[in-house]
């Protein structure tokens, strides 16, 4: 139990890192891109979406070849190789001549990323079947509070010293996490070859996979919802502000509210779905959510997004960290690498998607729009998940 709690504060701070530095990326990047020469604000926004959407991608397809050699050879080095190399790449950002060199160094940083995803299979694998949903929980609110910091010293960092020295800092915090797993965790993280769980614990080999390729679709669907916001948010809080005044100070609380709530609240959701079970958790997390999602669309001020940006915060707590304890629960242990690889895909994947198609509805219809059917696709997949697993939630 000590090694756990021990492994579980080195990936949370690890993760932690990893988020900061990424999420500094979001605010400086299309500053950057101008730097170098473009100057066209439709050619800075298409390459700025493209070096990040490339990055996503590439997550999507390589995911399930890493989670492969995760089974293969364990955790730790998947670590170390996500951070090494995230590390390296992101050091070279610092000293691109042209926009191109920049979609090359994020389409090989997508190839060779996955430190989270690597930190939830170690994490999944160690910890005490008592203590998963609240342990992963506990890892998620890294992911959160890291990309809630990067952005505000990202963007203050670059204003003091300028964006080249801060690809520098990205990339000593980024090796930061390689270093405290190279000297900190010993565990590989791998199952032995003799140790083996039964794929269907119920009972049922046809009912465990119908509730895996819903876990995936549940994944998907949760990235889109909460990542087709993002790009609009901004606008969404100008046009209900009806000022110019500190728009973007507002707009950053209202960003910050979900995560602040999310890792408040995560750890003790984990540890009520360890007790009564993570399948009703999820559940009642995306009937929730749903309803959170619909209020927004009939928002009129700030302080009332803000409220309804706290209650989705604890939502978020209720799904991504159930939905992994559920991948622990019904999936061998020589298997969960591999699983958790293509869940990277669905995820990677839903930020893409979500990112892309938030904007586009918004703009053919409204902003309203969007989170209405956000809602809607919430309330639907809380139906199919509770018709799905009706004797384990109802039992």
């Amino acid at each position: 139990m000590r090694n756990f709690k021990k492994n579980l504060l080195i990936c949370w701070f690890g993760v932690f890192t990893t988020s900061m530095g990424l999420s500094q990326l979001a605010p400086i990047l299309p500053f950057y891109i101008r730097s170098l020469g473009v100057s066209e604000y439709e050619q800075i926004t298409f390459y700025s979406g493209l070096c990040f959407g490339i990055t996503a991608l590439m997550m999507a397809f390589c995911s399930p070849f890493w989670g492969h050699l995760t089974n293969r050879f364990g955790s730790r080095l998947m670590l170390l190789r996500a951070s090494f190399g995230m590390a390296f790449l992101t050091f070279f950002l610092a000293f691109v001549q042209n926009v191109e060199q920049i979609i090359i160094i994020r389409t090989l940083t997508g190839l060779v990323s996955g430190f989270t995803s690597a930190a939830i299979v170690y994490i999944a694998l160690i910890s005490p079947k008592e203590k998963a949903t609240y342990a992963l929980a506990t890892l998620s609110t890294a992911s959160v509070s890291g990309n809630l910091i990067g952005p505000l010293f990202g963007g203050l960092f670059a204003e003091l010293v300028g964006i080249r020295a801060l690809f520098v800092v990205i990339a000593a915090l980024l090796f930061c996490s390689f270093l405290t797993t190279y000297f900190f965790i010993k565990d590989k993280g791998r199952v032995d070859e003799g140790v083996d769980l039964e794929f269907s614990q119920t009972g049922a080999l046809k009912q465990n996979l119908s509730l895996l390729l819903t876990l995936f679709a549940l994944t998907f669907i949760i990235q889109v919802g909460f990542n087709a916001v993002m790009p609009i948010m901004s606008l969404f809080v100008e046009q209900i502000h009806h000022s110019a005044h500190f728009i973007a100070l507002w707009a950053g609380l209202v960003v910050a509210a979900s995560g602040v709530s999310n890792i408040i609240f995560a750890p003790k959701l984990g540890k009520i779905a360890d007790k009564i079970g993570a399948g009703k958790v999820l559940l009642i997390a995306l009937a929730f959510c749903a309803v959170i999602f619909y209020l927004h669309s009939l928002v009129e001020n700030i302080i009332t997004l803000i409220f309804l940006r706290l209650l989705l915060g604890v939502g978020l707590g209720g799904l991504v960290p159930c939905v992994n304890a559920l991948f622990k629960k019904i999936v061998p242990q020589k298997k969960l690498g591999l699983v958790f690889g293509f869940n990277q895909s669905a995820f990677a994947l839903g930020n893409f998607i979500g990112s892309v198609s938030g904007g586009f509805l918004a703009g053919l219809y409204s902003i309203e729009f969007v989170f209405k059917m956000i809602s809607v696709m919430f309330l639907v997949f809380a139906l199919y998940f509770a018709i799905l697993q009706r004797k384990s939630i109802f039992a």
